[in-house]
């Protein structure tokens, strides 16, 4: 009685301490990158603006069980996720990705500098104070940030060869 009174003891001020930790991580977290690509805005439009033109440029959708299928100009399915367009304004698109668990908000930017157009692409999710999500956040850069950087890069390349 006495051991399983000291393992509960335990469990409470282990779930305490983490819960602590954790409430000093933001609940808002925010994952960018952009990439300078020598071509007009418009070019690279075509394939921001078309879902069915991610497949040639977003990292893993080359595979065909996690291509992007799109239902209408305004929504579109990435596997198990919903890619819904929230806005277009001024060359700023504002996309909902709905997976079984997250939601979480991109936006993707173009900006014109003589003849380079940059391209900024940047995801928002917000968590709850649960220590597991807030842990959860710190692979977000790595994990997320490395896929944007390749996608954006085959972007890059797609544009400048075309």
């Amino acid at each position: 009685m006495r051991l399983l009174k000291h393992g509960l003891l335990s469990i409470l001020i282990l779930f305490i301490l983490l819960t602590a930790i954790g409430s000093l991580f933001p609940s808002d977290i925010i994952v960018s990158r952009a990439v300078n690509i020598s071509a007009n805005k418009d070019s690279v439009e075509t394939f921001i603006s078309n879902y069915n033109k991610w497949n040639l440029w977003m990292e893993g959708a080359k595979q065909s069980e996690f291509k992007v299928v799109a239902q209408d100009s305004t929504k579109a399915f990435f596997g198990t996720t919903t890619i819904q367009l929230q806005s277009v304004i001024n060359n700023i698109w504002k996309h909902e990705w709905k997976g079984r668990n997250t939601i979480q908000y991109s936006t993707i930017q173009l900006i014109q500098k003589n003849n380079i157009t940059i391209v900024q692409w940047q995801f928002e999710q917000h968590v709850k104070w649960y220590f597991w999500q807030k842990f959860g956040t710190m692979l977000n850069d790595k994990i997320l940030g490395t896929t944007m950087e390749q996608s954006l890069d085959n972007l890059k390349k797609l544009v400048e060869t075309k």
